[in-house]
Formats: structure tokens, sequence, C-alpha cells
């Protein structure tokens, strides 16, 4: 078995990806520490206002990063990943996928559907959602790190030596 670089993410969509996502937390934290820090009969701050349109600003530059990776590295990885047999790393990804699939509907709903009265579970569920996504991708990172790892051990091991 060896690495497919096929499925290894360029650097700038990386790059991308990471300063989108970090801009997310960034700005998603504090607003939950300021929404719900305050006291319930007290009026939003601009604070808030502008966390959420950083917020909004931020999704819609992991939206485009999440499209350029779909097309790049999760459809390919799908189908190498059940060809090579790769159960763990399809569920993780698959995981990662669906936990950002309902962070960007539950979004979607808080900023044009929802009325007020849900608007508080549903804000919880997206953080949740999102700590879910954070965690999927990161077991995936750790598994496709041992995969590639373990690929170049069994690459040494059949590589024939010099005499």
């Amino acid at each position: 078995m060896r690495h497919h670089h096929a499925l290894k993410i360029p650097r700038w969509q990386k790059r991308w990806l990471y300063t989108g996502f970090a801009l997310l937390l960034l700005s998603g934290l504090p607003w939950l520490l300021l929404h719900y820090g305050r006291d319930a009969d007290a009026l939003p701050t601009t604070g808030e206002a502008w966390l959420m349109r950083l917020h909004g600003l931020a999704s819609m530059f992991c939206l485009l990063g999440l499209g350029m990776l779909t097309s790049s590295h999760l459809l390919p990885g799908w189908r190498l990943s059940g060809r090579m047999g790769w159960a763990q790393q399809r569920s993780t990804g698959l995981w990662v996928s669906v936990s950002l699939a309902l962070c960007v509907l539950l979004a979607y709903g808080l900023s044009y559907m929802f009325p007020e009265s849900l608007h508080a579970g549903a804000g919880w569920a997206h953080a949740g959602t999102a700590v879910m996504a954070l965690s999927s991708w990161w077991r995936h990172r750790r598994l496709a790190r041992r995969h590639v790892a373990a690929n170049a051990a069994a690459a040494r091991v059949q590589m024939p030596t010099r005499k």
C-alpha cells in the first residue's frame, strides 16, 4: 500500500480553511460569551453585532474553501478509501462532512428561518455541531497521518537493498 498524493491537500488550501475556521472560532466563542454572559433583559452590545458580521463573513470564506475541498479531496478520498479498505478514514471523513453540513443548516435556520423562540436552542445546537466537526476533523487528521506513516514504513521495508 502506498500513500496517494492526489489526496494531499495543497498548502494554500489548508491555509485558506484554517484561516476561515480560526475566524469562525474567534468570532463565535466571544459572541457566545457576550450574548449569554449578559443579563437576560439587557440589550445586545455593538460587539455582538460586529462579531456576528465577522462570523458570517468567515462562514462564506469557509463555504468556498469547503467547496474546493469537496472536489479535490472528499470525492476522490471517498472512492479511494473504499478501494484501499480505509473504513476508519472514511467514517471520520463522513462525520466531518455531516457535522459541517448540520452546522451550515443550523446557521441558515438561525439567520433566516427560525423564530426567536427557537434561537437559544438552535444556537447551542450550532455550537455543539461545530465542536463535533472539530473533534471529527482532528480524528480524521490523526488517522490520515497514521496511514501515511504506515505506508512510508511499508515502502522502506519493501525497497530492495543495493549491493
